[in-house]
């Protein structure tokens, strides 16, 4: 196969049929006619003379080898930066179109890609020389991030980086070691931990094991602006988009956090409150346990009134576009809807100076970030006193001066009339029971009542400590301090919920009652209520995995090793608890939790139709009998 090299101007040039390449991703055009304006083309392309319909000898060349570097030319002379007459470097063929496809072939298989570890290395010596990210990534048709993260790569210990070039390291536990500019530090993780093929999440944990992340709600309250304002350091991966990177000084972070809650705090103390306190995390299970003083609404100036209307219907919107598709930028504006909206209607919520000498706040910090305030709260024991004061003692003259006997033979007379009448009426039947639940379940009021219908509060906090963060509660507390919001003092309760919408009190009757399921297993006495629950959890079509998922605080801190390691196995594979198993107690908790989180696994006390403790004894109890 004979060839000549020969410069041939750049619009006698096109594609040749014998070139097998067909597809060239756009990224890879842009980044070599970048590299070829910067630096020229390096490399010849192969052509053969193309022939008109007629077989006459033409001015046209078909390249069958080099068709990248052909579009790369095409797109500079089309953006002007060089001219059509531009002239190409080409080896000249002259042999048949199968012969051509056969050397474009070999051309493509037989290329061998710059190893990433040359290139990494290759922009660190030009970064040495002077050269900015910007110019060379302009010179090579890249982004500066490009640059900047390679740049990052190279400068990982050389130690990580040969054996990430003898294929022992991965790119992406390469990637994970950029968190960290201690290259002695980087060596320890890889050559200290006690097995091999570590996930790159790890890698990173344990880099970062004295600093709080970017997500933590005491970063994300402060802000990365006021950190570094008071001289804190922030160390960024340039490897994972969502990160905030990591926060060095933990004991600055909190500082800032203190004294900025601090000041929120005696702001809040200046609207007459009789105490306010500071928690970093409010806890549901501590909220749950406050009453609520009883608040007025007042309207708003015009203006204000109609901006909450706007901003109401807005976020109505968002919230319907947000559930079909997921949308950043819907999402930021949401949260800012949201919190504009938040601080309108607080300023129509308004407690008497009375409500405010017996209530106080409660400040702190939510999983977003966002400061919380919860106000008109009264102290479990601040409710109790005013229940006893509210106590009247009987007077002698509410007998009539009669003996207790006929009193009571007087009074049964007046019962037997109530039972009828309240039998006959079952909307007044439906009122006399929520009244009954109302008092006790969210007045928070023991005393006795002429309907003898006794509930009782299951306070399953008391059995999990790991239950204020959880979903449930979360939904419960807002439900909840809703309705607490909305009930009037007891001596208008009756009127009050006579006049509810038939679907508020049924709604009202079904969170009461929900505060009384006791569905917790214990060492005895809890059989039947199991197996009751049950048949409930059936008709209610309950799914653990919507609302549970297993936590080094909720399971996996409390657990044996094997437990851990059957778990990972059962909900994922045997290969995945390779990693585990050579871990410590506490790593191994915080790994298995990041790997189950989306798998929807329970352990078999939530599993549907579970055999429940107890249940077995139970049922060889009723066999016996």
């Amino acid at each position: 196969m004979g060839s000549s090299l020969k410069t041939i101007p750049l619009r006698n040039l096109t594609r040749s049929k014998a070139n097998v390449r067909k597809t060239y991703p756009t990224a890879a055009i842009e980044e070599l006619a970048a590299s070829i304006l910067a630096h020229g083309l390096l490399e010849n392309l192969v052509v053969a003379p193309l022939a008109s319909k007629r077989g006459s000898k033409t001015k046209r060349f078909g390249v069958a080898a080099g068709g990248r570097r052909l579009a790369a030319l095409q797109l500079l002379a089309k953006r002007r930066k060089i001219k059509r007459t531009y002239p190409v470097a080409c080896q000249i063929r002259s042999s048949s179109d199968d012969a051509l496809g056969e050397l474009s072939l070999a051309e493509n298989v037989e290329r061998v890609s710059l190893h990433p570890a040359d290139q990494f290395e290759a922009f660190a010596k030009l970064q040495a020389q002077g050269h900015s990210a910007g110019e060379i990534g302009s010179r090579f048709g890249v982004t500066d991030t490009f640059v900047v993260q390679r740049l990052k790569l190279a400068a990982v210990s050389p130690k990580l980086l040969g054996l990430y070039r003898k294929d022992e390291m991965t790119l992406e536990q390469l990637m994970a070691f950029t968190v960290s500019d201690d290259q002695a530090a980087q060596e320890e993780v890889w050559f200290g931990l006690p097995y091999k093929d570590p996930a790159p999440d790890l890698i990173r944990q344990y880099l970062t094991r004295s600093q709080v992340h970017g997500r933590d709600r005491r970063a994300l309250f402060i802000g990365p602006k006021a950190y570094e304002a008071a001289g804190g350091e922030i160390v960024r991966d340039l490897f994972q988009e969502e990160g905030e990177g990591y926060f060095k000084d933990s004991q600055l972070l909190d500082r800032l956090v203190a004294a900025k809650l601090d000041g929120e705090a005696q702001a809040i103390k200046g609207e007459g409150w009789s105490w306010v306190e500071v928690a970093t995390e409010l806890d549901y299970e501590r909220l749950a346990r406050f009453g609520r003083a009883k608040a007025t609404e007042q309207a708003l100036p015009a203006k204000e009134e109609k901006r909450v209307k706007s901003l109401s219907k807005r976020y109505d919107d968002l919230v319907s576009a947000l559930e079909d598709q997921e949308d950043p930028k819907a999402e930021a504006e949401l949260a800012q809807v949201s919190g504009e909206l938040d601080t309108l209607l607080a300023k129509k919520t308004v407690w008497s100076e009375r409500e405010k000498q017996r209530s106080g706040a409660l400040i702190g910090i939510d999983q977003d970030g966002q400061l919380k305030v919860v106000r008109g709260l009264i102290r479990p024991e601040e409710r109790k006193r005013s229940e006893r004061q509210d106590e009247r003692p009987k007077s002698a003259q509410q007998s009539g001066g009669y003996s207790d006997t006929l009193l009571a033979d007087l009074t049964a007379h007046r019962s037997a009339a109530l039972r009828e009448l309240l039998a006959d009426n079952p909307q007044a039947s439906l009122t006399a029971l929520l009244k009954v639940l109302v008092e006790r379940m969210l007045l928070r009021e023991g005393r006795l009542t002429c309907v003898g219908i006794t509930p009782t509060e299951a306070v399953l906090e008391a059995h999990a400590k790991s239950l204020g963060e959880s979903k449930a509660s979360a939904a419960f507390l807002k439900r909840h301090a809703g309705w607490q919001e909305r009930i009037p003092t007891r001596e208008g309760l009756w009127d009050w919920l006579s006049g509810l919408k038939q679907a508020d009190r049924l709604a009202l009757l079904a969170h009461c009652v929900s505060m009384t399921v006791d569905a917790v297993a214990r060492r005895a006495g809890s059989e039947e209520r199991l197996r009751d629950s049950e048949t409930l959890a059936q008709a209610l079509s309950l799914d653990m995995a919507d609302w549970w998922r297993p936590t080094t605080a909720n399971f996996l801190g409390a657990v044996t090793k094997e437990q851990i390691v059957s778990a990972v196995s059962e909900a994922l594979s045997p290969q995945e608890t390779q990693r585990l198993s050579a871990l410590k107690k506490a790593e191994m908790a915080e790994r298995a939790e990041q790997l189950l989180a989306n798998t929807r696994w329970l352990p078999e006390p939530l599993r549907p139709n579970a055999a429940l403790p107890g249940a077995e004894d139970a049922d060889l109890k009723q066999a016996a009998e």
